[in-house]
């Protein structure tokens, strides 16, 4: 497949995509004796434990530009890099579009780890801040900055063009689209296109990347193997 200016792609049955934006969118110090009592010895301290400690790798998630509605995950890792066992009783998660999965309480001892997937799916327009704190009986002890903006999906429309089959018993072509290379793919084509050689696709939205093939499907109804895939990215505004 060869990638051209313009977006413009010739395989198998020589696709072309042509890529169109519509519109855009401790403690004190020892007390005074009274009087000259007999001195008592000093008690020797007992020493604190080592105070409980996470850490996340990454320590923060940005999310970039996100079209309303589109879901995107990304994983933290909560490691205990103290000398204690930490029991982690809450999690509180803020940010309009931010959710966490992780269950409450879950106890980690010195050196465990636990995977923490953050999804950010927004519902409107803007930049968000956001942040992922987690408790420990009251006591924040570790809290990750999230951010993401939401983007307005704009319009696009992707044309698909291909070259005519030399098939004397040809009833017309198929159009397909998948969101994956390789496939699977949906056929988009609601009829056999016949008389133009060429297909709109109107429903592309932004930041989605779009494969496409197409089929030739002769008058007894055999369809013909699927033409080289063609690709198409759709920008985001």
């Amino acid at each position: 497949m060869r990638y051209k200016a313009n977006q413009a792609v010739h395989a198998g049955l020589l696709l072309v995509l042509a890529v169109c934006m519509v519109s855009a969118i401790g403690c004190g110090g020892g007390a005074q004796s009274a009087g000259n009592p007999s001195p008592s010895p000093s008690p020797t301290p007992t020493p604190a434990p080592s105070s409980a400690t996470l850490s996340a790798t990454p320590s923060s998630l940005g999310f970039g530009s996100q079209v309303l509605n589109t879901p995107v995950t990304q994983t933290t890792k909560i490691t205990n890099t103290g000398s204690v066992a930490v029991a982690i009783t809450q999690d509180t998660i803020a940010g309009a579009g931010f959710s966490a999965g992780i269950t409450t309480p879950i106890n980690l001892n010195p050196a465990q780890s636990v995977n923490v997937p953050v999804v950010f799916n927004p519902a409107a327009a803007g930049t968000v801040n956001g942040s992922l704190v987690f408790m420990s009986n009251g006591s924040t002890v570790l809290s990750v900055p999230l951010v993401g903006t939401g983007l307005t999906p704009v319009a696009h429309s992707v044309d698909i063009a291909w070259d005519a089959s030399s098939s004397a018993a040809l009833q017309g072509y198929n159009v397909y689209r998948s969101t994956v290379s390789g496939g699977p793919y949906t056929r988009i084509s609601p009829v056999l296109a016949s008389s133009i050689l060429l297909f709109t696709d109107t429903t592309p939205v932004s930041g989605k990347q779009y494969f496409y093939v197409v089929t030739a499907v002769d008058t007894s109804g055999t369809e013909s193997a699927a033409s080289t895939q063609a690709t198409a990215t759709i920008p985001v505004p």
